[in-house]
């Protein structure tokens, strides 16, 4: 398969992005290995996808589809077992379904499928595609001709190794929490907040409604959850989020979120530039 670029959802207005109906891209070759992109949008702002990979695929890369990119990255494993590889150093992060890893730009990475189910991994990229950030960007990086799936290192549990780390595995304790609103009733986490990608999560408790949720700049919510239901700028008619629905929140827009569940419910939130 020759590259081409991906296509690049764009929205006018906040939307509502259902799973159900986005087209499903495919990119890859036989070197590389093949993946199944679900593409939400790609803008100037935001880029948010779902990989998916097989039971036992895995992506690498080719001359013609290189992965090595001018953007930090956020994944958050949906289903399946992410094994994740830095094919230049040989370091390698095995994260689980629930489970998000964080790298920064002009990273090389590798992806395995280590489980008998379909792999699907959330992403959010940014600076996006459309910025010059994917394809082009890493056609200008020297070709990485040699893979490292292995390092070699002393491991000495009682002491500490002093080796540099491409991926973060991210946990409870790595999350900075806020309390939200007026009168601080909603739970929200800050994940990731470099200069290039912000992403939160946001947590209701059975059967709560947020506050009015808006940011600087247009964002995406990802729901974790099928019992949400949202509201854009106070809408008499409110909609209902999905597990693996997203909404696109163009700035100056406001969200309101109520859990519909008496179980506490999550949305990953990217706020774009």
């Amino acid at each position: 398969m020759v590259y081409k670029p991906s296509p690049k959802p764009d929205y006018a207005k906040s939307t509502l992005i259902k799973y159900s109906v986005i087209k499903t891209h495919r990119w890859g070759d036989e070197i590389s290995g093949y993946v199944k992109d679900w593409i939400y949008v790609s803008n100037k702002h935001l880029h948010q996808i779902i990989f998916g990979l097989k039971p036992g695929s895995n992506f690498k890369h080719s001359q013609s589809f290189r992965t090595i990119f001018g953007a930090d990255e956020f994944l958050y494993v949906l289903s399946g077992l992410l094994v994740l590889s830095n094919p230049k150093t040989g370091e390698i992060k095995r994260v689980e379904e629930g489970q998000s890893v964080f790298f920064e730009k002009d990273t090389w990475h590798h992806a395995f499928n280590y489980s008998n189910k379909e792999l699907q991994v959330l992403e959010f990229f940014s600076p996006p595609p459309l910025t010059g950030t994917s394809g082009v960007y890493a056609k200008r990086k020297p070709f990485l001709k040699k893979y490292l799936y292995k390092r070699s290192i002393l491991n000495n549990p009682l002491k500490k190794t002093h080796y540099k780390n491409s991926f973060k595995v991210l946990k409870d304790e790595d999350i900075s929490w806020s309390l939200y609103g007026q009168k601080q009733q909603l739970l929200l986490g800050d994940m990731v907040n470099t200069k290039n990608l912000k992403i939160k999560i946001v947590k209701l408790k059975g059967f709560q409604k947020s506050p009015a949720i808006s940011f600087k700049f247009h964002s995406c919510f990802f729901s974790l959850n099928n019992s949400l239901q949202v509201s854009i700028n106070f809408s008499k008619s409110p909609r209902v989020l999905k597990y693996r629905d997203s909404i696109y929140l163009i700035k100056g827009d406001s969200l309101t979120v109520k859990n519909n569940s008496k179980k506490e419910a999550s949305l990953i939130v990217c706020e774009g530039i």
